[in-house]
């Protein structure tokens, strides 16, 4: 297939609609990327099928970190095995993405990682340090309605 239609872009829009209601859930991929709304169906029809599409709120791909954030609905919340349910489906089915506050990577994603250096290939931490910009951190990040029991 031709690139000339400029749809592999890094903010071409393959999709139309990007947005979408999936078995009552709201799904939207930022910039409607053919394989994030993919992998979005796929994971909310999972999460259907085990009769939990009611605890999502509303599923976001967001395309430029390549994040999937999953909402809870507030008034039902994930406990034990529908959380279990939940997040077995989003590991299956998403390349990486948040739900209850935690980061993860899917198993399609993780399964392809490489691995990371020994220490022998490791270098000084100052070396490593130069040049590098700090990752900016936001306090603005949407809250999850997921149970965590007290410690």
């Amino acid at each position: 297939m031709s690139e000339e239609n400029g749809y592999f872009e890094p903010q071409a829009h393959q999709v139309e609609p990007g947005e979408m209601r999936a078995f009552g859930v709201p799904i939207c991929s930022r910039h409607a990327r053919a394989n994030e709304l993919c992998e979005m169906l796929r994971f909310v029809q999972d999460v259907a099928t085990q009769g939990a599409a009611a605890h999502l709120k509303q599923v976001l791909f967001d395309s430029d970190s390549g994040v999937c954030h999953i909402d809870v609905d507030e008034s039902a919340p994930l406990y034990g095995r529908v959380e279990h349910q939940v997040q077995k489906a989003a590991r299956k089915h998403l390349s990486r993405f948040t739900l209850c506050g935690d980061n993860e990577l899917g198993e399609t994603l993780a399964s392809t990682m490489v691995s990371q250096p020994t220490p022998d290939d490791w270098q000084d931490p100052v070396e490593s340090l130069e040049g590098a910009s700090q990752p900016s951190t936001t306090d603005d990040e949407p809250q999850a309605a997921c149970h965590h029991p007290s410690a």
